[in-house]
């Protein structure tokens, strides 16, 4: 309760804290004394109470109450809450890549979900919308303010429409639903119910591309997301999302994969697969693998045999190699994609050393012939300032090289942190970088996860 020093002989008046009640106390009354509505009144106004006298209830206790006991004779209004406009998607915003682990301990790659498909007409996003809080009113009449809530709007892209009432997000395409970025949009997709070969020739599309055949040799498919639920053999697949083959590549040399998101098969076989995210699988045979994140070999084989592996955060496997000493190279640590520029920067420094000391050559010889003859005829004299300014722009972009080298070596020196998780086996053959670090692993090493500590690699528990 609040103050109670508001009294009168027979009565005394409180008021709670938050001011939103009144409460009166009767006392034993004198000989001769006499308890009046007026007091009361006059007691309440002394008080500055004007707001929710409950006249009725004083005029009844008057008439009858006890004493020491608290009444209420004042209420106010509390201030009621609003709420905020909330934005509900009717479809799952955050998708679960990877696979599920199956009793028996093979990886299911049916139900990765990858996508949330949605059909055209479907309400894919509701708006609820903000609802006004109301005023209150303290027993002193002060008014007590609801704050305001917050408001919200529908965001949405390609192949989404509004409802009539403005309240919801409608797919107009059959297709599948991403929040990209607080927006909402559909991807629509093509399906093929039979094999990619020549009845379909190659495939390009802007959306999901799902193949509920095989994909053959000598076909290619460009699109956003791509789902083969049959096998992929020697052909090329581009994606700028995602790509799940569920039955495997068997590319024999020939297939070529490359995703900018996760790519996941139950088996990667005589095979090149590039991800820009994480590569997960059964197997990988005598391939080039190449993952920005992780790559997880898991399930009943779990085995890395062959090939060159290489990924920026971490290689987990159960076997790396084999008992014949198959040469199976592990590269982790490193975003793949700088590697490839390294290699890529180291070839043309080498051509354009090569280039400017032939162009030297040139200059020297052709110098020396102007010395001896005093002069060159016009078409030497081309060939001599074609050589001079081809040999400037030459060392110019050889250096522009050479610096973009030597950043990408320093770098490669203090980059350590990639592992090699081995739940099983790893054999002799198998050749790990981690870093600018390489480790061969001379005799079979078990349950291990290989690290960099400095200039070594070193066998740490599996964890």
């Amino acid at each position: 309760m609040g103050n109670n020093n508001n009294k009168d002989k027979l009565f005394s008046i409180q008021l709670s804290q938050d001011k939103l009640k009144a409460f009166i106390h009767f006392f034993q009354p004198e000989e001769g004394e006499e308890l009046s509505l007026e007091a009361i009144q006059q007691l309440l106004k002394k008080m500055n109470i004007v707001y929710g006298v409950k006249t009725d209830v004083l005029e009844e206790l008057i008439k009858k109450h006890e004493f020491y006991k608290d009444y209420l004779v004042a209420e106010g209004k509390p201030s009621i809450l609003g709420k905020d406009a909330e934005i509900e998607y009717l479809f799952p915003t955050e998708l679960d890549c990877r696979p599920q682990r199956m009793e028996d301990g093979s990886v299911d790659y049916h139900q990765l979900n990858l996508l949330a498909r949605v059909e055209r007409g479907k309400v894919i996003t509701q708006l609820i919308p903000e609802i006004e809080g109301e005023d209150g009113m303290n027993v002193l009449g002060q008014e007590i303010r609801a704050p305001k809530p917050k408001t919200k709007k529908l965001r949405f892209g390609k192949n989404v429409k509004v409802s009539q009432d403005g309240l919801g997000l409608i797919a107009a395409k059959n297709g599948h639903v991403k929040l990209e970025k607080d927006k909402v949009v559909v991807y629509d997709y093509f399906e093929v119910n039979s094999n990619v070969d020549s009845s379909t020739g190659d495939i390009q599309f802007d959306g999901t591309v799902i193949i509920n055949g095989n994909v053959l040799t000598g076909f290619s498919i460009s699109a956003t997301d791509i789902e083969v639920y049959g096998v992929v053999e020697g052909a090329t697949l581009r994606a700028k999302g995602n790509v799940t083959v569920s039955r495997g590549i068997r590319g024999m040399g020939k297939c070529f994969i490359k995703a900018d998101g996760n790519i996941g098969a139950k088996y990667i076989e005589n095979s090149e697969v590039i991800s820009g995210g994480r590569i997960v699988s059964e197997a990988i045979l005598h391939s080039f693998v190449s993952a920005k994140e992780e790559i997880i070999v898991d399930g009943k084989k779990g085995m890395i045999s062959g090939g060159d592996v290489r990924s920026g955060i971490q290689v987990e496997a159960k076997i790396l190699g084999s008992h014949m000493g198959t040469i199976t190279n592990i590269d982790v640590g490193v975003d793949p994609k700088l590697l490839d520029e390294y290699n890529e920067i180291t070839q043309l420094v080498d051509k354009s050393r090569a280039e400017v000391h032939k162009l030297g050559q040139v200059i020297t010889l052709l110098n020396k012939k102007k010395m001896t003859d005093g002069d060159l005829d016009s078409d030497k004299q081309k060939m001599l300032v074609s050589a001079t300014r081809n040999k400037i722009l030459t060392s110019n972009e050889l250096s522009k090289n050479e610096k973009r080298l030597e950043e990408i070596m320093d770098w490669l020196k203090h980059k350590n942190n990639g592992k090699v998780k081995i739940m099983g086996s790893a054999y002799p053959g198998v050749r790990v970088t981690i870093g600018n670090v390489k480790y061969y692993v001379r005799e079979e090493i078990k349950y291990c996860t290989l690290y960099q500590d400095g200039a070594d690699i070193k066998l740490g528990s599996y964890q």
